[in-house]
Parts: structure tokens; sequence; C-alpha cells
């Protein structure tokens, strides 16, 4: 643990020496939220889940997508030495998740700020939302490390990505507006259990193949 723990410490330092990517996603969250406050005032709470997200997936794209497709191939005989495949995607999905767990909590908190508070249950729908995000992000990280291995990374991530981002975004969506709608637990404790229950099966599907694509 303490190797996965340093290893997440060195990615996230990383990220931060590329404050100006991390900026840039901060300003786009921050204007795409005005915009869509500028543009459909006192929006209800279905335009509502579904802007946050729609928000959210392309600031996942700038900011956690390219977490492989920017390692050169000493890069990963460098920490081949140092960890070995499930400990290196393991520590790569943390850091990716605590971005995104970062991300989400600045949207949700401008949306909240910008568009008001459309709901009483604002926690139930911050829970989906961190489960949501958590799922993007080990997609895309998980991805991104199988693309890295081709000529066309860039090109092939979206067509590995969409497929299963899809069935994530409508799980979250609908769990989402149901938190918005302040049903109750019980109503939208399904799709939390979905969502739990699908992240764990990407991130053992991930650990399962890694093994294969740090061979290449």
């Amino acid at each position: 643990m303490a190797t996965i723990f340093s290893a997440v410490k060195f990615f996230l330092k990383e990220e931060w020496k590329n404050k100006h990517v991390l900026i840039g996603v901060f300003v786009y969250i921050f204007t795409a939220v005005l915009i869509t406050y500028l543009s459909l005032p006192g929006i209800d709470k279905a335009q509502y889940a579904a802007l946050f997200w729609l928000i959210l997936i392309f600031t996942t794209l700038n900011g956690i997508a390219k977490s492989f497709i920017g390692m050169k191939k000493g890069h990963f005989v460098f920490w081949h030495q140092l960890l070995n495949p499930q400990q290196f995607l393991l520590s790569k999905l943390i850091a990716s998740f605590l971005l995104m767990f970062l991300f989400t909590t600045v949207a949700f908190l401008l949306f909240l700020v910008i568009h008001g508070n459309v709901s009483e249950n604002n926690i139930g729908f911050f829970v989906v939302s961190v489960l949501t995000g958590a799922g993007v992000s080990f997609i895309f990280t998980i991805s991104s490390s199988i693309a890295s291995k081709t000529d066309s990374p860039g090109m092939l991530l979206p067509v590995l990505s969409f497929p299963l981002v899809i069935p994530v975004l409508l799980i979250g969506t609908k769990g989402a507006k149901k938190a918005l709608d302040d049903l109750g637990l019980m109503v939208y404790l399904p799709e939390i259990f979905l969502l739990i229950g699908f992240n764990i099966l990407i991130v053992t599907m991930g650990l399962f193949l890694i093994k294969f694509i740090w061979k290449e």
C-alpha cells in the first residue's frame, strides 16, 4: 500500500506541475455553467441533471482521459522497475478518481451557486454524481491505457470509452434525477448499487487486462 500511495502522490504532483491544464478545466466548468444559466435560466430538475453531466463528461476528456496517452514508452519502462502492472494501474485509477472528485465538487458547487438550489436533496444528488464520476474516470483511465499502445491513441480512445461510458451516464442521470425529485433514498438506491457494482466490475477487468497491456 505504501508503494501505491507514493505513486498516487507522484501522479498528483505531476498534474499539479501542469497547473495551466487544471486552471483551464476549472475555467471551462465555470464558463459552461454560466452559459447554461444565461441561456436557460430557471431550468427544471431534469435539465439540471443533464447539463451537469454534459459539462462534466467533456471536462473529463480534457482533464483525465489522456492520463496514459501522454506517457512515452520510456515512462512505462521506468515504472515497470518500480511497480507491478496492477499496482501501477491502481495508482492511476486512484489519482484519476481524486481528480474527478475535485472536478465534480467544483461543478456541483458552481451549479448550486449560479443555478440556485433546485432540490432539498443535494447530498443524494452529490453522492450519485461522485459514483457516476468514479465510473467515468475509471473507464477513461483504463481505455487510455489500451489506446496508448496503438498508433492512433487519440482516435481510439473515444471508440473504446463511449460504449462503456453511456450506460454509466444513463444510470447516473436517472439516479440523479430521482435524487433531485427528493423521493427518498429507497427510490434511487438501486441506481447507487448498480453504479457501485459497475465500478467494481470495471476496476476488476482493468486490473486483469493490464497484465497483457503491460507486456507490449
